[in-house]
């Protein structure tokens, strides 16, 4: 894949925008470690429900460390840079050694990444990467269950994270925030880069309520019921028949009937704030390895 991000013309830029004279920088190269969580799986949301999480494997790269404050379209040349792509078990807290970060040295102040789809100017289609074509396509691959009004319902959802008519193209869609705390002034030997993901905090903000409901036969409704784990077929009020989804180790889903799982489905409410939560929720933490 080629970079829209140019280390050739680093020194030469970096130098003009600052109207100063040259300092010395040298090649180099740091070992890039990816990680999961250390923090327990189960996370109450905001809306009370309680999560646990089952699977969560997020793609994850390429990235790019640059040296201005802001990353986006003002880092047009990246200090250091990783342009592979590698699927991260974000419930694993074992670092991963996932390559390494390429460029020069000098202060870096910020960051950005693609979670496994990158846009180019060259092209109109953004490039699905290895560790997301692993995925199926997607950035994210997540699994749990939701205890929301007793009744505990499993669900899933495939997310795929990349620009849109309204984000700058060729440009990695995740970028550190101004509240983010970023700084090295990265020398050579440098023991490497740890980038830690935790997976709860993309569902905080995980509604499932709307999916749990206690309804009967009524006219004018719904052709299939849910009260709680009840499942109903209705021809307006009267109940044609009736079995427990429990029974059947499955949840009652509003107008489904009983179903193995939640699927999460990209026109809903809860499919957005999974995406928002990567796109622009809580980052991931980056430590420096000493």
């Amino acid at each position: 894949m080629t970079s829209r991000l140019s280390l050739t013309a680093l020194f030469s830029s970096f130098v003009m925008a600052l109207g100063c004279a040259p300092t010395s920088q040298d090649k180099t190269s740091l070992p890039l470690f990816v990680t999961g969580t250390d923090q327990p799986t189960s996370v109450v949301t905001r809306s009370g429900a309680e999560i646990t999480i089952d699977r969560a494997d997020l793609a994850f790269g390429p990235l790019f460390l640059c040296a201005g404050t802001t990353a986006g379209e003002l880092c047009e040349v990246a200090r250091l840079e990783w342009l592979d792509t590698v699927v991260v078990n974000t419930l694993d807290e074992t670092a991963q050694r996932a390559g390494e970060l390429s460029g020069v040295t000098g202060p870096v102040r910020s960051w950005m990444y693609d979670l496994g789809i990158s846009s180019q100017l060259t092209s109109e289609d953004a490039f699905v990467l290895d560790a997301a074509r692993e995925l199926g396509g997607n950035s994210l691959q997540i699994e749990g269950r939701a205890q929301v009004d007793g009744i505990e319902l499993p669900f899933s959802a495939s997310i795929p994270i990349q620009q849109t008519d309204d984000t700058e193209q060729g440009v990695p869609v995740v970028r550190k925030s101004l509240s983010d705390q970023f700084f090295r002034d990265v020398s050579l030997g440098e023991s490497g880069l740890t980038i830690r993901f935790n997976p709860a905090d993309w569902v905080r903000d995980l509604d499932l309520s709307a999916y749990v409901r206690r309804e009967s036969c009524v006219t004018d409704g719904p052709r299939i019921a849910c009260d709680g784990t009840q499942e109903y077929t209705c021809e307006d009020e009267v109940v044609v028949s009736q079995r427990d989804c429990g029974d059947l180790n499955q949840v009652c889903l509003p107008d489904e009937g009983c179903k193995d799982a939640l699927r999460i489905t990209s026109e809903s409410q809860q499919y957005r704030a999974l995406r928002n939560a990567l796109l622009s929720g809580v980052r991931p933490s980056f430590t420096w390895r000493d």
